[in-house]
């Protein structure tokens, strides 16, 4: 065989194991464009802009107008939302269909664990087999159309004890990008903003910032550019005042904002922070659709149990879409036990009866009805499991006597601690709820 024979037989050898090497590699297949095509993936960038950053979808530009939650997804399309954002891969696959068939898209969480739960970002093994976890849950859910971006974890920041934590952001940003080079990965900070300044040195792979922020929504723009963020970011859950951030009673029990309130809250800060930080937001997700029990049942709930929505939702749908919500909530004004409103020091009788009161309105003109109801906040002292999902059962034979907007409360026959809600409905999907801790003693 001649010399020049063997050449080119080995340049044809070579460039057909090349071939081979990239047709049988899974993970570079999508990197063209008929792939793209052919799995109905529209592409997600950020570019630049010459006054800041932009969201691009399909070569369009794409504003998140995105709701937190796991149902009622048919809701956040008719009230004008494009998004919803889910924390972890569980159960995604008929969230991201169903997201899918609202015509919305997804902000896809991959759950990494806590240093307050003992996972070690130094154990290298424990880091192979989390990488390895994610691998696989992104090879599994790239393909979905409904995808939007990746979020890395939730509030990592917090109570952390190694900021090591986001070295391995970087490097499962890095993997993520190599296998799915057309959804960018995000990772999520408290308001706290602790640890913003490690995001930006340890994690350059991250594409944008995501923060969980409510009573701070306001400065939240000040406050990245004190720690020298200068990438584009996203608000993943904003809504009511936070429990943490709450004037609360002697006890230690928060005093919750009524949903009218809240709903006042929440579209000021939107307006303020959101909306006019054009030049870095590109978007938000708010914080709870649907029924939460974190703190109280209805601390950051946008419906209730039953998917009644509450005046939060009327006004995302006004500033999504632009049009006012049809059948407009029921507003509260006043909402008092025992003839005292936002009290700290409430103390009650045992087994004594005491008067309360919502004083309420609807927009609409419906009739309104009440439903009152007391939850046990613990008896020797006051406890309440933030992290615990599980329904209370309210206190039997308390409500004695319900007239209009008025109620008689009769007190629970064991001291303790105690909070009274009161829920507004217009018979029509549309309720206001307010509550009042109190402590009852013998």
């Amino acid at each position: 065989m001649t010399k020049f024979v063997k050449c080119l037989c080995f340049k044809i050898i070579a460039f057909a194991v090349v071939i081979a090497s990239a047709c049988s590699s899974d993970d570079k297949a999508r990197t063209t464009g008929a792939a793209v095509r052919a799995s109905g993936i529209l592409p997600v960038q950020i570019v630049t802009t010459p006054t800041g950053y932009q969201l691009l979808r399909g070569g369009k530009p794409y504003f998140i107008k995105g709701a937190a939650g796991l149902q009622y997804f048919n809701e956040v399309r008719l009230a004008g939302g494009n998004s919803v954002r889910l924390w972890s891969t569980d159960y995604a696959e008929p969230l991201l269909e169903e997201a899918q068939r609202q015509g919305l898209t997804v902000t896809l969480g991959l759950w990494m664990p806590h240093n307050r739960s003992g996972f070690d970002y130094h154990d290298q093994k424990s880091v192979a087999k989390l990488m390895e976890n994610l691998r696989e849950e992104v090879i599994k859910y790239r393909n979905s159309p409904a995808l939007l971006m990746w979020s890395l974890g939730n509030e990592l920041n917090m109570h952390i004890v190694d900021p090591n934590v986001y070295q391995v952001v970087n490097e499962a940003a890095r993997m993520i990008h190599e296998l799915d080079p057309f959804h960018p990965v995000t990772t999520i900070l408290d308001s706290s903003l602790n640890l913003a300044d490690a995001v930006r040195i340890m994690s350059p792979e991250i594409d944008l910032l995501s923060v969980n922020t409510f009573g701070g929504l306001r400065t939240l723009p000040q406050d990245l550019q004190r720690f020298k963020w200068t990438k584009p970011y996203i608000v993943t859950e904003f809504g009511a005042k936070g429990y943490w951030e709450s004037d609360s009673t002697a006890w230690g029990a928060p005093l919750e904002q009524t949903s009218t309130e809240k709903a006042v809250f929440l579209q000021e800060r939107y307006q303020e922070s959101i909306l006019a930080d054009s030049t870095h937001c590109l978007g938000s997700y708010i914080f709870y659709w649907g029924q939460k029990n974190e703190m109280t049942p209805t601390w950051f709930s946008l419906t209730n149990a039953v998917g009644e929505k509450t005046q939060a939702i009327d006004v995302m749908y006004k500033l999504w879409s632009h049009q006012p919500a049809p059948n407009a909530a029921p507003q509260i004004r006043l909402f008092e036990l025992a003839g005292k409103s936002k009290a700290k020091k409430l103390l009650l009788q045992a087994n004594e009866t005491y008067s309360a009161q919502a004083v309420a309105f609807d927009p609409d003109g419906d009739s309104l009805t009440t439903r009152w109801e007391i939850l046990p906040e613990g008896t020797t002292r006051y406890t309440v499991s933030v992290g615990d999902d599980s329904p209370l059962e309210p206190v039997p034979g308390s409500i004695k006597q319900v007239r209009g907007i008025r109620t008689q409360i009769r007190m629970p026959s064991t001291a303790g601690y105690y909070r009274l809600y009161v829920t507004v409905s217009d018979g029509h999907g549309s309720v206001a709820t307010a509550n009042q801790p109190f402590r009852c003693y013998e």
